[in-house]
């Protein structure tokens, strides 16, 4: 394949998505025409003519990720950095270590901890940074928009949102298996919604909503009507967002220990699915007021279709209700405190004593569910300690907390590296 007559370059933490769309709204044709252009789609119109393939969101084999660099004037570099796969390193729910997962396919199947059929948005960070290229083709879907513990923009001051204010519906929602809704539309902007404004009748493809996303300057945002709400939510999302950052710190803090960051996101997505499981016992641990009154909404609907799962026949998937994340970037930044609260207790015994009523309630709930969420392939080896009772073959608790690496040998399957005590201060 010849490259293409006009390229651009990526912007910083784009997805490989938005850069499909920014570079078929620069050469005037549809992303799906673009996807077969660069090679993402083998150069096989069939393939493409209702679908992107979901999995390259999170990667690109090496035949498509050469073809696509070279037909878009990238460095292997900068293809690599459009897709979910670079933030691994970071991500634990993207990180073969947590997520058993042998491809690129089976990586994003069900994995509810990358949002693959609709993004959260920023509508001020897509009107762009002023500039000519932005100007004329918007601001970057971001890669981290795709993440749901990424839900709010601190330059902003405000929640993403995940819906249309238009039409009311998840922006770009996709009726198939694809990574860019009605890929054969050309006249939409990227920053346009893509979602189909009503249901598809016979034979029939109905219109786009087409409503504009990003926000003119000036335009006074929504935002949390609660002050000490949203100064809380920003201020978790500036620190993780710090731990996201392929340049941010390389461990953190996490019951008196340090320990990578992707290691930190996985025990966030376990204690998200322990604090649902058990509430109202982690209410407590809520900022605030505000806060805790939407996750006793959440909370009730969530055993609610847990309830009705678990009576119906054949595979029941009641799992899903509590540790699938809300998109609802208001009640994602809710649970996630309570988790990081929880996390950040300053020694081993103090974080065992704020668990245990969560993990005896949980318990009381569903048995297996509470300890799955604490197995060895799914948190860091020093919450698995704090949370799970202790087998006869494991060292006591005493003989493992001691400062330096965890000694080989202290329990089925520990791992030792990257793990550290923290220092008292």
């Amino acid at each position: 394949m010849r490259p293409l007559p006009r390229s651009l370059d990526p912007l910083p933490d784009e997805a490989l998505t938005g850069y499909v769309l920014r570079l078929a709204h620069l050469l005037g044709t549809s992303p799906g025409a673009v996807a077969i252009r660069t090679g993402l789609t083998g150069g096989r119109k069939e393939n493409a003519l209702f679908r992107i393939p979901m999995r390259l969101l999170h990667d690109l084999e090496y035949e498509q990720a050469r073809l696509f660099a070279r037909t878009t004037r990238l460095s292997p570099g900068e293809v690599g950095r459009l897709l979910a796969s670079s933030l691994a390193g970071r991500y634990g729910p993207l990180n073969s270590r947590f997520t058993l997962r042998s491809s690129a396919a089976r990586m994003i199947n069900d994995n509810a901890w990358l949002l693959t059929r609709t993004p959260r948005y920023c509508p001020q960070c897509l009107t762009g940074d002023g500039s000519e290229i932005q100007r004329r083709h918007g601001g970057a879907w971001r890669l981290f928009w795709r993440l749901p513990p990424v839900f709010a923009c601190p330059r902003h001051r405000r929640l993403l949102r995940i819906d249309c204010p238009a039409c009311r519906r998840p922006v770009h929602a996709v009726e198939m298996n694809s990574i860019i809704a009605r890929p054969w539309d050309e006249d939409l902007h990227p920053t346009q919604c893509r979602s189909t404004s009503t249901p598809r009748t016979v034979g029939r493809l109905q219109p786009a909503c087409g409503a504009q996303l990003a926000e003119s300057v000036g335009v006074v945002p929504e935002t949390v009507s609660d002050p000490q709400t949203l100064e809380h939510l920003l201020g978790l999302q500036r620190r993780l967002l710090r731990l996201l950052d392929p340049v941010g710190p390389v461990v953190t803090p996490s019951v008196g220990w340090l320990i990578p960051a992707a290691d930190y996101f996985a025990d966030l997505r376990a204690l998200l699915g322990l604090v649902f499981l058990s509430w109202p016992a982690a209410r407590s641990f809520a900022a605030t007021p505000a806060l805790a009154e939407a996750l006793d909404r959440e909370a009730e609907e969530r055993l609610a279709r847990a309830a009705a799962l678990r009576d119906r026949p054949g595979k029941k998937h009641s799992s899903r209700p509590f540790t699938d994340p809300p998109l609802d970037p208001f009640l994602m930044g809710a649970v996630l405190g309570i988790a990081e609260r929880l996390l950040g207790a300053p020694d081993e015994e103090q974080a065992r004593e704020l668990m245990l009523p969560l993990i005896h309630q949980a318990s009381r709930v569903d048995q297996a569910l509470s300890i799955y969420l604490r197995r060895e392939a799914w948190v860091s080896f020093p919450l698995r300690i704090v949370s799970m009772n202790r087998p006869k073959n494991m060292m006591a608790m005493g003989d493992i907390i001691a400062c330096g690496p965890i000694p080989r040998g202290g329990g089925s399957g520990a791992r030792s590296e990257g793990y550290r005590r923290r220092e008292p201060w």
